[in-house]
């Protein structure tokens, strides 16, 4: 009788992330039962306690030591990515980790789903500058892992564009924010969006109605798309991967993982090779290559405001 491999999921499952990483776990089991019933095992683990970074290395270091173990599914914080995908390289295991977006990332076994960070910030700098942008304000929130290094690096990328650029902490309730925006044509928010950004949206585009309001992917929220005004959400973009709903996320890691444990048969080094060795792939979330990183080619995106909905902007 055939002896199912062993596919390790590290998810958060439980506390603030929980529906996210349900939703990444539930299209990866669509995707294992579609294979059939004896084509896989999934050992799955709740990477979500506060100490969700040594939770997650621990979850490698335990697929790493399990014989039966030729991947490994997770994780969903690039933090935890950071610490696991060494981990899983040393031990030849193939990691596809369907959501991290963190620029930097690496590791010899690790496959990325999701386009990173640098390639948003260049995004937002090559649209602004097709747009006749001279000068912009790039403002972030005060998160280390995401908010502060993206800031930095949209700065960065819109300076290699020829823009002017200024960058500061997004502002505190009693700044005002109109004192700051000096010459700029665009304000460009880096963060993810709280319960204050409509206002800010609002206060900016009263400034100035002519100015751009743009956000990373973290702003990129249907709830903040229903309450802008007509005003504001026409003058608005926000910058995103090739969006789709977690599951399908979910759903194209795991196919990826079934792939190549077919092309590696029960070896742990074949199935990393032939998980890294993707040229061309037709998948859930669009058709990528991956690059000498592991990193997938899917490209980002760009999404306006109307009639209080997300849609993709198509006008270029």
């Amino acid at each position: 009788m055939r002896v199912a491999p062993r596919v390790h999921v590290s998810l958060p499952l439980s506390g603030r992330f929980a529906a996210a990483g349900g939703d990444v776990l539930r299209g990866a089991q669509l995707a294992a039962e579609a294979a059939g019933d004896d084509a896989v095992e999934l050992v799955v683990v709740d990477s979500a306690p506060d100490d969700r970074d040594d939770s997650a290395e621990a979850h490698a270091r335990a697929a790493a030591a399990d014989p039966r173990a030729l991947a490994y599914l997770g994780d969903h914080h690039s933090s935890q990515v950071e610490r696991t995908a060494p981990i899983l390289a040393a031990a030849g295991m193939l990691a596809v980790a369907p959501v991290a977006t963190r620029t930097g990332l690496g590791g010899a076994t690790l496959v990325r789903l999701t386009p990173d960070d640098a390639a948003g910030a260049a995004a937002a700098a090559g649209w602004m500058a097709a747009h006749d942008v001279e000068e912009v304000l790039v403002v972030h929130d005060h998160d280390h892992d995401y908010g502060t290094p993206v800031g930095a690096m949209a700065a960065a990328a819109a300076r290699e564009r020829g823009l002017r650029v200024r960058a500061r902490r997004v502002w505190d309730h009693h700044e005002p924010p109109a004192a700051d925006l000096g010459g700029a044509q665009a304000v460009l928010y880096v963060g993810v969006a709280g319960s204050g950004a409509a206002g800010l949206w609002r206060d900016l585009h009263a400034a100035d109605p002519r100015l751009w309001l743009l956000g990373s992917d973290g702003v990129a929220q249907a709830w903040l798309a229903r309450e802008l005004d007509a005003g504001p959400a026409a003058r608005t973009r926000f910058f995103v991967g090739a969006r789709a709903p977690l599951a399908l996320y979910g759903h194209a890691a795991m196919a990826h993982v079934l792939d190549a444990l077919a092309a590696g048969g029960g070896d742990r080094a074949a199935v990393a090779a032939a998980g890294r060795d993707t040229r061309e792939r037709a998948s859930a979330v669009g058709r990528y290559a991956l690059d000498a990183d592991g990193l997938t080619t899917l490209p980002y995106g760009r999404m306006a405001v109307v009639d209080g909905a997300l849609v993709w902007d198509t006008a270029g």
